[in-house]
């Protein structure tokens, strides 16, 4: 383990935008005697990018870039990552312990934006919302014959936070809800009614399919062609995960071949997005914004923020990762 000075004197916040919706999270790190730097370019920071900000800085308020050795080997004085979000995927543990850092997340500020985005996606596919807009600025009045939520099938893969805010979502609308999880809540399950099932039968059956677990070794590329085919002609599927949970070849072939109805996708394999499913009608396409409100963002930079706080007053971390 390395020796370092325990205070935070300074902080890069590389996460944009940060402080704009409030500048109560500044004001608190300004209050604390702490000194930031904020992101400067305006969009996601590359990782050679980060390597070259966060050199005198001994914390990290990070989004979703990847934090890898050249930005570890560039820090020598980092002791804490607070990431404003829950996704974990792109630092490397391994690493993070080598040199001694911390991390933190803030699992729960985004959880019912990202749930209330997939409701809406539901919504959008299942009566053609977008398509509709988009023809109807075309010149075309056209009125799709669209299907509704209520009463549907809904298959929901992963049951931790977002999934089980989703399914008390959908308690109005009458679906049966399908749920696989690794560790199921059967608590949970019963109060909701929630029917357990493996992922053959979940995808089989389900009209719509929400994917909501993390990026993982076991979950990348989840939903391949081969999970495609087990789907319904008439199934939709909703990404508000992480990209790599798709193969996104895969369902570019699906949907320009109408083996499933129509998807909506909010993460990729790679952001900002440019690629294929640009050119499918029946895809409904979002920039990585499920937790994009105002509320959840403030949330999520205040706890962020609060842990380095934290970490400087010698108290414990309220959301630390452990590994």
């Amino acid at each position: 383990m390395m020796d370092k000075a325990s205070s935070i004197k300074k902080v890069f916040i590389s996460t944009h935008p940060f402080g704009e919706i409030s500048s109560k999270p500044l004001d608190l790190l300004e209050a604390q005697g702490i000194s930031y730097g904020l992101n400067p370019y305006g969009r996601k920071i590359t990782t050679s990018e980060l390597a070259t900000q966060i050199k005198d800085c001994d914390a990290l308020i990070a989004g979703t870039e990847i934090i890898d050795s050249s930005v570890f080997e560039n820090a020598p004085n980092l002791k804490l990552i607070s990431r404003v979000g829950i996704g974990l995927d792109g630092i490397d543990f391994d690493l993070a312990k080598m040199h001694d850092v911390k991390i933190a997340f803030t699992p729960d500020a985004p959880t019912l934006a990202v749930a209330e985005l997939c409701i809406g996606l539901m919504f959008d596919c299942l009566r053609m919302i977008t398509a509709t807009d988009r023809h109807l600025r075309e010149g075309k009045w056209h009125r799709h014959m669209g299907g509704l939520l209520y009463g549907k099938t809904v298959g929901i893969i992963g049951m931790g936070r977002i999934g089980k805010t989703l399914a008390h979502l959908l308690q109005p609308f009458n679906v049966k809800i399908m749920a696989n999880d690794i560790e199921p809540d059967m608590a949970f399950g019963h109060m909701m009614g929630i029917e357990w099932v493996d992922k053959r039968t979940l995808l089989e059956n389900s009209d719509v399919i929400s994917l909501n677990v993390p990026l993982t070794k076991s979950t990348y590329h989840l939903v391949d062609d081969k999970a495609i085919e087990k789907m319904k002609p008439t199934a939709i599927l909703i990404n508000t995960a992480r990209g790599p949970i798709v193969d996104e070849s895969a369902l570019v072939d699906a949907l320009q071949q109408g083996m499933i109805a129509g998807a909506a996708v909010d993460v990729f394999e790679n952001e900002p997005y440019d690629g294929p499913l640009n050119q499918c009608e029946t895809v409904v396409l979002t920039c990585h914004m499920g937790a994009s409100t105002k509320e959840s963002r403030q949330r999520m930079e205040l706890e962020a923020t609060d842990e380095i706080i934290r970490y400087n007053s010698n108290e414990k971390l309220k959301n630390e990762v452990l590994f």
